[in-house]
């Protein structure tokens, strides 16, 4: 097995969370098998400078001896993300009866979704919330079991299917300009903007 290199880790991050990376998605979820590099952490560590420098946070929601799961995040998109979530009276029920309190900070919020991920030992549904899913859209797949979707792509979408699809474009599009541009030997740092 070889083991992974800088230029797999960035595509990896190209492929799946360029929208946050340039900074038109509050965060995305990757999970990253440790064993497929030397020293994953050293890895990690050394593209902090680059990601706290361009405002972008990492979070481990879940590891385990061979696996990470971590949550790219720009910490003020991802807050009004988590602050339309509770504005929204389906979304708010939905989190306040999992024990997410209104007036956390998002520390707090990050904490407790850890905490649910390491109960529940699988996603807890409210993690799309913190991906920018619709609220609806959540709720309707929580409602629903992942059943009667009107759209499914980047998730299922339950409501708004035009304006979601066209966002799932704006999506696509970024993450091939990002991983094209990475390809052809634009550095990551230039590709990744800043907030």
């Amino acid at each position: 097995m070889a083991l992974g290199t800088t230029k797999t880790f960035e595509a990896i991050l190209g492929q799946h969370a360029a929208p946050t990376l340039v900074g038109i998605k509050a965060a995305s979820l990757l999970s990253f098998r440790k064993d497929r590099y030397r020293d994953f952490n050293a890895l990690l560590a050394s593209y902090q400078p680059c990601f706290s420098c361009k405002g972008i946070a990492t979070f481990r929601v879940a590891e385990g001896e061979a696996f990470v799961l971590l949550l790219f995040y720009r910490e003020g998109a991802l807050m009004e993300t988590m602050r339309k979530a509770f504005s929204v009276p389906e979304a708010r029920q939905l989190l306040v009866s999992l024990g997410y309190r209104t007036d956390d900070a998002l520390a707090d919020l990050l904490e407790h979704l850890r905490l649910r991920m390491r109960l529940r030992k699988t996603f807890p549904h409210e993690i799309g919330l913190f991906l920018g899913y619709p609220p609806e859209d959540v709720v309707g797949f929580i409602k629903y079991n992942g059943q009667n979707f009107c759209y499914s792509g980047y998730w299922k979408v339950y409501a708004n299917e035009k304006e979601t699809r066209a966002l799932f474009e704006q999506y696509s599009v970024c993450t091939h300009e990002f991983c094209t541009r990475l390809e052809s030997g634009t550095s990551f740092p230039e590709l990744v903007q800043a907030s």
